[in-house]
């Protein structure tokens, strides 16, 4: 555990494991209670907050002057990420509301449908290939059809290790994916 602001700082700064368990220690649930009033969705705010944290441990040449400064980073880095998963909720919803009110009277809204279609499942695919390799070939069977036990036989792990590598999947797609998540789940593509 760090003793001071100074030590903290150097820590931070030079990506020393303890810093980054003190910083989530001390700043994650006020990250949370502001990212919730700015989301209305805990647990989303819960997943904004992570990822800020994250984020924070993969950036390069970080150099925190102030221990001010380092939490004002934190706040800015959760609002920018708040606000960017409203602009995208909103244009999901759009999507969605134009998906189940328009119907298919149309061509134009057949193939506009199948346009978008084609965008969820890009997306889709494009996340699941940069999950963890491990976790990524669970998902993979999983999607293709195949039960925990199956999928445990095939990969030569647990069945509870199969259940801990789709969970951690689905709250990646959960998280990345935002309001597509619910469409995927309303199409029964997930």
């Amino acid at each position: 555990m760090v003793t001071n602001e100074q030590e903290f700082l150097r820590w931070i700064n030079s990506n020393h494991v303890d810093a980054y368990r003190e910083a989530f220690r001390m700043f994650y649930r006020y990250l949370v209670v502001y990212a919730i009033r700015l989301v209305q969705h805990q647990e989303v705010a819960e997943d904004i907050v992570q990822e800020v944290f994250i984020s924070l441990w993969k950036k390069e040449n970080k150099a925190y002057n102030s221990l001010h400064g380092f939490r004002s980073f934190l706040y800015e880095s959760v609002k920018n990420n708040c606000l960017n998963y409203l602009k995208h909720k909103k244009l999901e919803s759009q999507y969605a509301d134009y998906i189940l009110y328009t119907g298919n009277e149309e061509e134009e809204d057949a193939e506009n449908y199948e346009l978008m279609r084609e965008e969820i499942y890009r997306k889709l695919y494009q996340i699941i290939s940069e999950l963890p390799e491990s976790c990524r070939k669970v998902f993979e069977l999983h999607m293709a059809g195949k039960k925990n036990e199956e999928i445990a036989t095939l990969l030569h792990i647990s069945v509870e290790t199969v259940k801990v590598h789709k969970k951690r999947a689905l709250q990646t797609l959960r998280y990345r994916l935002k309001d597509i998540y619910l469409l995927l789940l309303l199409l029964k593509i997930i």
